[in-house]
């Protein structure tokens, strides 16, 4: 990371830090041409284990992590969406400005609490995991759909984590009925293998090669995700493997960022 990107970041980190412990800071309506933009990134996933469960019930259970490895850091705020309570909450995504303050990116995303034994919100549908034949066919779907994200896992972070329930009221709801989420530059959030809903139903599949693809703020071909981006074709990472009858083989993944 050159010295431009690190100050940049830590600027705009600033920037958030000044503000947000006490309230959301004033933001605009839309963000600039210079906003200091996130870059969601997924390392290939790992610590792959087989669940056997009763009535013939098989999991594929592996450990995800989404990183921001953008010069700015990403931050969403959730909101009622006119309603008094309840879900679900509309997300706007907010960009460091080099002018300081912060801008408003409107979202399609929602949060949503709770949900699969967290009491916490969860942003729907921010990673995608899917289970693949050799020739690219979807066989299966990760059962995990909510995600709270946070400062949680270092990849070279030129700060401190900032993003953190202790300090941020992530992921819970804030005094002003807003809820927080967000990475820093270069920190990243992990799901562990064993954590609810982390798995791939594999009950109807045979052993063999498979692969395992995950990815942040999914897509469809030749769209864009749900948040902005400084890079959008970075998103997904995999791991071939090979399923046998109590345990995982790793036989490749792509490459780290």
């Amino acid at each position: 990371m050159t010295a431009r990107r690190i100050l940049a970041g830590a600027l705009a980190l600033a920037v958030i830090a000044a503000g947000w412990g006490a309230g959301v800071p004033a933001t605009r309506a839309a963000h600039t041409e210079d906003a200091t933009l996130p870059d969601l990134v997924m390392l290939p996933p790992s610590d792959f284990k087989i669940e056997q469960q009763a009535r013939k019930t098989r999991l594929l259970r592996f450990s995800t992590v989404i990183v921001n490895l953008g010069p700015g850091p990403f931050q969403v705020l959730g909101q009622l969406n006119g309603a008094t309570s309840g879900d679900p909450y509309d997300v706007v995504q907010h960009l460091a400005e080099p002018g300081g303050g912060l801008s408003d990116h409107p979202t399609g995303a929602t949060m949503f609490w709770s949900g699969d034994g967290h009491n916490h919100f969860h942003v729907r549908d921010l990673q995608e995991m899917t289970l693949q034949n050799l020739n690219a066919l979807v066989l299966a779907r990760g059962a995990k759909r909510g995600f709270c994200f946070w400062d949680n896992y270092n990849y070279g972070a030129p700060a401190p984590a900032y993003y953190h329930p202790s300090t941020t009221d992530a992921c819970e709801l804030a005094p002003d009925g807003t809820v927080p989420m967000g990475l820093s530059v270069r920190w990243g959030d992990r799901y562990p293998y064993n954590i609810a809903f982390q798995y791939i139903d594999i009950s109807k599949l045979g052993n063999g090669e498979y692969l395992v693809t995950v990815a942040a703020d999914p897509a469809a071909p030749g769209e864009t995700g749900q948040f902005i981006e400084a890079n959008e074709q970075n998103n997904t990472a995999w791991a071939r493997i090979r399923i046998n009858r109590k345990s995982v083989t790793v036989l490749a993944t792509s490459g780290l960022p």
